[in-house]
């Protein structure tokens, strides 16, 4: 027809090959666009127009009725988007292009730093999901503690496979070396957390690791003991093969009671392969999963 899709989308009313749906569907897509339109025409604050984009669109609605790990993640990075933006408004304006305009130029500015060449001493950051296919000379994974890799919403809702072939993934982009790091202390929320290193690490077989005092599966595995595939098994495994009790240096048993550093006293309910003990704090009146080894925690 000779005309922009702005301008089809426009007259879709007058479009006789278009169906009802389809044009009910383009005059609130047009209405949705043209609303959001006034507002950048206006002058608002960029992160109240992404706001509202992400709002109108129904976006965001969307990724939460998801309920995976993937739309999760997304909908963290569209609301670390949303904080620059705050941060871009509050600069003092740098004159009438100030706006959604000049944010999206920077934004690109930014952008194109990825596309620098990686023999130039550069450091890339990116999720496990962005590095599929990518290969690195050194590979450094982070946060890999129970709950945050594996993230506690897999633990919660049994997907606990997808998020071990994304540590697969992980582990493979390195060509050279690759570091593996957890957190022992970690403030979230500004709160105080002990974690438990990721299951994940226990999986590795110990030949393939540079770190032979590490409990990790594959060091002397005794004879007829399949592929061990569990965060458990894989720590009980590796205890037996050591000679070790399963939970490494540190041995608690129920019932046994303890002092914490910053959770004051309390009672052991549990023990679980792994080094895992399962304390009941009486100042906090529940109970928490610490690895004994690295807690700051003994007997009374």
């Amino acid at each position: 027809m000779g005309i922009t899709p702005w301008e089809a989308a426009a007259a879709a009313e007058d479009v006789p090959t278009l169906g009802t749906a389809a044009r009910r569907a383009f005059a609130r897509f047009m209405s949705t666009i043209e609303r959001l339109k006034e507002r950048v025409d206006s002058g608002a604050p960029v992160a109240e127009v992404l706001e509202e984009t992400l709002r109108e669109t129904g976006y965001l609605d969307a990724l939460e009725a998801e309920r995976t790990i993937e739309a999760q993640g997304r909908i963290e990075n569209l609301g670390e988007l949303v904080q620059v933006a705050r941060e871009y408004d509050a600069q003092p304006s740098t004159g009438e292009a100030a706006g959604v305009a000049e944010f999206l130029q920077q934004i690109s500015l930014i952008a194109d730093a990825d596309t620098l060449r990686d023999d130039e001493g550069l450091v890339t950051l990116m999720t496990l999901h962005n590095a599929k296919g990518l290969e690195f000379p050194i590979v450094f994974m982070i946060g890999c503690e129970d709950g945050v890799f594996p993230h506690s919403r897999a633990l919660d809702e049994g997907s606990l496979e997808e998020e071990r072939r994304l540590a697969y993934v992980g582990i493979t982009r390195a060509m050279r070396d690759l570091y593996i790091t957890y957190a022992r202390r970690r403030n979230v929320f500004g709160d105080q957390s002990f974690g438990v290193r990721s299951r994940f690490i226990d999986e590795i077989p110990r030949e393939l690791t540079d770190q032979p005092d590490r409990n990790a599966v594959g060091a002397g595995r005794p004879a007829g003991l399949g592929r061990v595939a569990s965060w458990g098994t894989a720590a009980a495994a590796s205890a037996e093969a050591l000679g070790e009790p399963a939970g490494g240096g540190a041995v608690f048993r129920v019932g046994d009671d303890v002092v914490h550093a910053a959770f004051g006293d309390g009672v052991v309910t549990g023990v679980e392969p792994g080094g895992i003990v399962v304390v009941n704090f009486a100042s906090e009146g529940r109970e928490r999963k610490l690895m004994a080894d690295y807690a700051p925690i003994r007997r009374r």
